[in-house]
C-alpha cells in the first residue's frame, strides 16, 4: 500500500525534547524554572537534527545545570505532547532518560544571559516528590511521576500522552 498523506523526504514538523531526571542523594528531582514558559521542569531541551536523543539531553542538561561527566543511563518514558495553539508550540516527543544521582550538596550553575537577552532560565531546585505539584504544570507534574515510577520499576517504562498512560 502507498502512503500518499506523507512525504519521507519532507515529513511534519515535530520537537523532539531529550530530558534528564535527576535525583539527588535524598531522592528529590532536580528542576530548572525557564522564564519563556510558567512552571518548573526537568533540565533538557529540544535535540537538533542528526542529533541523538540521549546525547542531546546531556548537552542541554550541560549547558542548563553546569553539571559536566553525566552518564545517561536508560529511557525512562516517552510522552507525546499535543501542538499548543495559544502558544504556538509544535506536537513533539519527549524522551525521559535516567541522569542518575549527584550528592546533596551537589553545586547548580545556571547559564549566564547572552548579551542583550533575558536569560533561559531564572532557577534550579532538588524538590521532593510530594512537592512536584507545586512547582509543574500539571501535564509536567505527571511525566516527572510517571518517569520516578518507571525508574523504580522498569515495568513501567513506556509511552505516555502528556504524562498519561495510554
Amino acid at each position: 500500500m502507498i502512503h500518499t498523506d506523507s512525504d519521507p523526504a519532507q515529513p511534519g514538523h515535530r520537537r523532539l525534547g531529550a530530558l534528564l531526571l535527576i535525583l539527588n542523594a535524598s531522592g528529590h528531582v532536580l528542576l530548572v524554572k525557564p522564564t519563556y514558559r510558567e512552571g518548573w521542569q526537568l533540565p533538557g531541551g529540544s535535540a537538533t537534527p542528526n542529533e541523538e536523543p540521549h546525547l542531546a539531553a546531556l548537552r542541554e542538561c550541560t549547558e542548563e545545570t553546569g553539571l559536566q561527566d553525566r552518564v545517561v543511563g536508560d529511557q525512562l518514558i516517552t510522552d507525546y505532547v499535543r501542538a499548543n495553539p495559544d502558544t504556538g508550540s509544535v506536537e513533539g516527543l519527549n524522551l525521559v532518560f535516567d541522569g542518575g544521582t549527584v550528592p546533596d550538596d551537589t553545586p547548580i550553575t545556571l547559564p549566564a544571559a547572552e548579551p542583550g537577552r533575558e536569560p533561559e532560565l531564572s532557577d534550579c531546585a532538588f524538590v521532593p516528590a510530594d512537592r512536584l505539584g507545586d512547582y509543574c504544570q500539571p501535564y509536567q507534574h505527571r511525566r516527572i511521576t510517571e518517569a520516578l515510577a518507571a525508574l523504580a520499576d522498569p515495568t513501567r517504562r513506556g509511552y505516555r500522552v502528556e504524562g498519561r498512560t495510554v
